[in-house]
């Protein structure tokens, strides 16, 4: 297995101790897209959310966006 990068660590790491609160439903070509509503606010002061960016075929690992 390889070794995550500083910028994965720092990405996901923002991630530690937030409640998610809903999952809410975007769509996207077609598709449904779960969007992990979280407690607290974004670096902007958004809604704080999480995007779940994968294929369920599982063709390489996934990535959680997010803007906190």
């Amino acid at each position: 297995m390889s070794q995550p990068t500083e910028i994965e660590r720092q990405h996901y790491a923002k991630l530690v101790g937030r409640q998610i609160t809903a999952v809410l439903w975007e769509e996207l070509e077609g598709q449904a897209i779960p969007v992990l509503l979280l407690d607290g606010w974004d670096r902007d002061g958004n809604a704080a959310t999480i995007t779940v960016l994968a294929d369920p075929e599982g063709n390489g690992p996934g990535h959680l966006d997010h803007s906190l």
